[in-house]
């Protein structure tokens, strides 16, 4: 099938070409904003955004600038579910989850001993929402001391994931957006 509009063909083809290489913006883009959240929040401040795999059974790493890459390939591909670290149990549960230390957390059974292992001692998550109000992914803060977030900083992950939602579903299309 082919679409014309604006007097331009636009063909399934292209669209994927066009939506794979709007992706690498996006993630270009998404790394350069996470980069200065953690400048702005300090030296044990390490941010990243995991998506939900298009069986929605699953995490899978997209943008993580300073999370050791030994952890990332260890998380990526993790279930959506209960005890699943913070992030798999915020995108389970649909709403936001403070671990404010892993080595204690049973949320963080599966994951503690490789977390640990690469400094991450406290994680912050909360779910990124599309405009269906299905889970696309999520948005977390780590840090390399066991700690609670203050009501500032839960304000701004909250708003910081509302934030994300509009670039996550651009930039991944239907498939993420659970359509």
């Amino acid at each position: 099938m082919v679409i014309q509009g604006s007097g331009a063909l636009y063909s399934p083809a292209r669209r994927r070409t066009t939506l794979a290489a709007f992706r690498g913006k996006a993630r270009f883009s998404l790394e350069s904003l996470l980069r200065a959240l953690e400048v702005a929040g300090g030296d044990t401040f390490i941010v990243s955004i995991l998506l939900v795999t298009e069986d929605r059974q699953r995490l899978s790493c997209f943008v993580a600038p300073s999370l050791p890459r030994a952890y990332c390939d260890f998380i990526d591909d993790g279930p959506i579910g209960p005890n699943a670290g913070s992030c798999g149990t915020a995108a389970y549960c649909g709403h936001s989850i403070y671990v404010t230390d892993i080595a204690t957390d049973p949320q963080w059974t599966d994951y503690r001993e490789m977390a640990l292992a690469h400094g991450l001692q406290a994680c912050w998550s909360t779910p990124v929402f599309a405009e269906n109000h299905t889970v696309i992914g999520t948005f977390a803060v780590y840090h390399r001391r066991p700690r609670s977030p203050t009501e500032t900083e839960m304000e701004a992950i909250r708003l910081t994931s509302i934030a994300l939602a509009p670039l996550l579903e651009l930039g991944l299309g239907a498939a993420a957006a659970g359509g």
